[in-house]
């Protein structure tokens, strides 16, 4: 009898047991999405640990990080990803949603920078510009310059650097910018052009106003032949042979063709390791990696998959993420993440204030 109510209970237990078993476990393997910059990192680590075959490869997409977050804070389902790269902080307003739908252990980890270098040929001559310059040479349309006091656009009519500012060069105007979906496209908007169109106030205005408007004032790129498209080693042999042409390059292909190529400095700041470290190199970024604290040792895969991005082989000064591109944290920044990491340390509720620079522990820091 005894072993008849005990057969019966079990049998009761199963479907219950099975709820507790998250759709994320059941599913086998880690769901990693966001962030177009961080896509080649991510996958880099997702063949690592693959690589034995003892571990299914991480299933790794990439749209955004705005749209990798909302995904990720998805009421948890097989398909609500476990991981998400984010190339800017998680907002307050985004941590809440995660909240609200039971995401309550969310880890914060920094992995490293992102640059990109305004590059021209060896023989042109030395550059500074600033994103507001950048904006003004680029944009489809662009304040009136004929009335300083006016709010309006007009279609852009600089055709050299000296017809935006005195002091540049009377070059035509030609830069190589990155293709829509590449991976530092996302970098590009935000430093670039979301920075130069918003030093316009009213244009600024418009981002709380006029959403649609504000868009397509500052990512909508001239078509005129002064803005070209294009990214890889391509951009590189192109801004070798001409001597007027300009191009953005991820930090890395910069600092690999230094004899071919100089760097235009940026609002006045050189791109450099210890720039963009710093925060001071305006187009860089810090970049990070969000997870589900409740997932680890749940999910299969996801704490070898933590432990290879953590570990100096991969996000070291010399690791197989610096050779992709990736612009390595100090050590001891490093060493403070990765301890967050092992022990799971979740993320109190971000301010939307967070420093990109290096982090220190004798002060409370929003999003840490």
């Amino acid at each position: 009898m005894n072993k008849r109510v005990t057969f019966l209970a079990a049998v009761l237990a199963a479907p219950l047991m099975m709820q507790t078993a998250t759709a994320a476990e059941v599913r086998g393997f880690v769901h990693i999405n966001g962030s177009n910059v961080i896509r080649p990192f991510a996958d880099a680590v997702a063949d690592r640990i693959s690589k034995s075959g003892k571990i299914k490869r991480p299933w790794v997409e990439s749209n955004s990080t705005g749209g990798g977050i909302q995904l990720f804070c998805r009421p948890d389902t097989g398909e609500s990803p476990d991981i998400v790269n984010a190339s800017r902080p998680m907002k307050q307003a985004e941590f809440e949603v995660c909240n609200a739908s039971g995401i309550n252990r969310i880890v914060e980890l920094k992995i490293g920078y992102s640059g990109l270098v305004l590059a021209h040929a060896k023989k042109g001559p030395a550059l500074d510009l600033t994103r507001k310059e950048l904006f003004l040479a680029l944009a489809k349309n662009v304040p009136d310059p004929e009335c300083k006091t006016c709010d309006t656009l007009v279609p852009n009519p600089y055709k050299t650097w000296k017809d935006i500012n005195p002091s540049l060069p009377d070059t035509k105007i030609e830069v190589i910018a990155p293709p829509f979906g590449s991976g530092v496209r996302e970098l590009f908007e935000e430093a670039v052009s979301k920075a130069g169109c918003e030093s316009f106030p009213f244009i600024a205005a418009w981002k709380e106003t006029q959403k649609s408007k504000y868009k397509e004032a500052c990512f909508t790129p001239r078509t005129d032949g002064a803005y070209i498209e294009e990214s890889g080693d391509a951009v590189v042999g192109l801004l070798a042979e001409s001597a007027g042409s300009m191009g953005f390059v991820p930090y890395k292909q910069y600092m690999n063709n230094t004899a071919r190529l100089s760097a235009v400095r940026i609002d006045g700041v050189a791109p450099s390791v210890e720039s963009i470290a710093a925060n001071r190199y305006p187009i860089a970024k810090p970049l990070f990696v969000y997870f589900k604290a409740d997932h680890v040792g749940k999910v299969k895969g996801m704490q070898q998959y933590l432990a290879e991005l953590t570990s100096d082989k991969a996000w070291g000064e010399k690791g197989y993420l610096a050779q992709l591109g990736l612009v390595p944290m100090s050590a001891g920044e490093r060493k403070l993440y990765a301890a967050d990491v092992k022990n799971l340390r979740a993320m109190p509720a971000p301010t939307d204030t967070v420093a990109a620079g290096p982090v220190s522990r004798d002060a409370p820091q929003a999003g840490r």
